[in-house]
């Protein structure tokens, strides 16, 4: 990611309607009977970022343990102010090293797509390899190649993805699929549309590159696109699978 997108996502991840429909999601799915974490779980966000979902996993889980790496210590600075108590710290999702001995529930949300699943495999396994039987692993991915614009440029996508291709994902992780499903699908056009110039002009290793996601949308415009996500993720929650949509998300657990 270049080096100014850390500043303006950080920013930018507490307020925009994505970033927020996300941890909706994660949440209403966690909160569900059959995939809730038990008590005070042992936690790991793998990629975290500039840190708002550790910040948002504490409040939400109260974990008893709450770690988060990432490759980028620019990343990890605004991360550390954001989530104080958690174990942060500088690893590679390609290489991890990991501080505990065994865990409850990992997310990786918007993560291997950078280096890629060939790249960031391995690495994945022996993330798994530390999840206690009947524990979950959280993705969240980019959906569909030919949505590739200057906005994954800016962030150094080099994959995006389908259902099809996640399934098999899990299952080559040993897991078995709890919820797979695409994101987005209600507001597929209109992300189609806002990304239309980034589609026809996007080069990838551009450094003049910008993310769409770096300013926050108007007070109204931000709210009604989610109250949109929003409803989609009530139906997500009730067992509902879209047949598309920007985002790909998926549970698996550990069998």
């Amino acid at each position: 990611m270049n080096r100014g997108e850390f500043e303006v996502m950080s920013r930018a991840e507490e307020q925009h309607w994505w970033y927020r429909g996300l941890r909706d999601v994660l949440a209403l799915s966690l909160q569900r009977s059959d995939l809730a974490p038990p008590s005070h779980p042992k936690v790991l966000d793998a990629g975290c970022g500039t840190g708002e979902n550790l910040r948002f996993l504490q409040e939400l889980l109260q974990p008893s343990y709450l770690g988060g790496f990432d490759e980028s210590a620019e990343a990890l600075r605004f991360a550390k102010r954001k989530a104080p108590a958690a174990d942060i710290y500088l690893s590679d999702i390609c290489d991890p090293s990991l501080h505990v001995g065994e865990l409850d529930l990992v997310t990786s949300l918007d993560v291997i797509y950078i280096p890629g699943v060939k790249n960031s495999l391995e690495g994945l396994h022996r993330i798994v390899a530390k999840v206690r039987r009947g524990g979950l692993l959280v993705l969240n991915l980019p959906a569909y190649d030919w949505l590739y614009s200057e906005h994954d440029v800016a962030i150094h996508t080099s994959q995006r993805f389908t259902v099809r291709g996640v399934r098999a994902l899990l299952g080559s992780l040993g897991l078995s699929v709890e919820l797979l499903t695409y994101r987005l699908c209600f507001l597929l056009p209109a992300v189609v549309l806002a990304r239309l110039p980034g589609l026809l002009t996007a080069r990838p290793g551009d450094e003049e590159a910008r993310s769409d996601l770096h300013r926050v949308p108007g007070e109204l415009a931000n709210r009604a696109l989610l109250g949109v996500l929003r409803a989609e993720n009530r139906l997500i929650a009730r067992g509902i699978r879209f047949p598309w949509g920007s985002s790909v998300f998926a549970i698996g657990r550990k069998v």
